[in-house]
């Protein structure tokens, strides 16, 4: 399993590395990493003004039959947004078991 955390500059190395930490270890409780091709998680400031100094947390998990989960999160600062990535993963997690298929899940605030 590879994963990739990207954050622009005002995401602190620590955050991206607590990121990182905390997506291996949901990850691993779900299912096989062996199953995953590819994960990321992306860390970026909040561009609308009714989310402004917020932080934007987008997961992509590729599983290596081509199945791609994909949810996005919004929080306060970079852990909150991260936290609540990791917990929508762990809450909506539901393993592809037929073709190769695309879920998008928005979680709201």
């Amino acid at each position: 399993m590879r994963i990739k955390i990207v954050g622009d500059e005002s995401i602190s190395r620590q955050a991206r590395a607590y990121a990182e930490y905390r997506l291996f270890a949901a990850l691993s409780q779900l299912l096989d990493t062996g199953q995953v091709d590819h994960a990321s998680l992306v860390l970026s400031r909040a561009k609308s003004t009714r989310r402004s100094g917020g932080v934007v947390c987008t997961v992509t998990v590729e599983l290596n039959g081509g199945g791609v989960t994909r949810l996005r999160t919004f929080g306060e600062h970079p852990y909150a947004a991260i936290n609540r990535a990791v917990d929508r993963v762990r809450l909506n997690w539901r393993p592809a078991r037929h073709a190769p298929s695309q879920r998008e899940m928005v979680a709201s605030e």
